[in-house]
């Protein structure tokens, strides 16, 4: 089984998921300051830590803003303008910002993993791998399983660094499964690229598991590239 850890409920998510709604709806508007965060405490009941993630997620996606002495605020367009822009348009390019940056990182774990995994490591791998075929129909859990085979294979690195990485990474990514994920398509070699990056590890072949890395993570940043070039026409 998967470790339990990996599969909690994240409360951030609610909290990011909520603030989206209240930008999309006009409740708060661009340019506005969020509310302090004693009042969003209170109002969607979440703990400061819960709720400082959830700001951190919404800043990487461009959606809000630090200001150093002011506050958050509603992040402005990024048109001439200075006008609103549509935060899905945000999110789009925060997407293709991410993969680029998995696109240097994903190949270097997968590498250092190969080099540095335990038997442990192997057995969780693999069982990650097995509930996978079973989570490839809803979005969301194909986003978790996606989340689960990652954070299980950079914690074969035993490196913190590389782990603290992965999962923001993938807080982005679970904030707006839904968007990314109904744009790919390729259940089969998702699983068919999971399972191949497993095997090099399995071996300890660093430069064959960087190689089933990079030709998976490349493959995935063509596909929403391409998805998003066609929605933009």
């Amino acid at each position: 089984m998967v470790d339990k850890r990996v599969r909690q409920t994240r409360i951030y998510e609610k909290v990011v998921d909520e603030i989206k709604a209240l930008i999309a709806s006009g409740s708060l508007r661009q340019g506005e300051p969020v509310p302090p965060e004693r009042q969003l405490m209170e109002d969607l009941g979440v703990s400061r830590s819960s709720l400082r993630e959830a700001f951190r997620v919404l800043e990487l996606l461009g959606l809000i803003e630090s200001i150093p002495g002011k506050g958050r605020f509603v992040r402005r367009g990024r048109g001439e303008d200075g006008g609103a822009s549509d935060p899905r348009k945000l999110e789009d390019g925060a997407i293709l910002e991410l993969m680029e940056a998995r696109r240097v990182l994903d190949p270097a774990i997968a590498a250092e993993a190969a080099r540095k995994a335990r038997s442990g490591d192997l057995t969780r791998l693999r069982r990650v791998l097995s509930a996978t075929e079973g989570s490839m129909a809803v979005p969301k859990d194909r986003a978790q399983a996606d989340f689960d085979f990652h954070l299980v294979l950079t914690e074969a690195t035993q490196n913190f660094v590389f782990v603290n990485i992965v999962k923001m990474t993938f807080n982005l990514i679970m904030a707006t499964h839904d968007r990314i994920y109904s744009l790919l398509s390729d259940k089969d070699a998702f699983l068919h690229e999971h399972q191949e990056i497993y095997e090099a590890i399995l071996n300890h072949d660093g430069e064959g598991a960087a190689r089933s890395s990079s030709r998976h993570i490349e493959r995935i940043y063509r596909t929403l590239q391409e998805a998003l070039a066609l929605e933009g026409r």
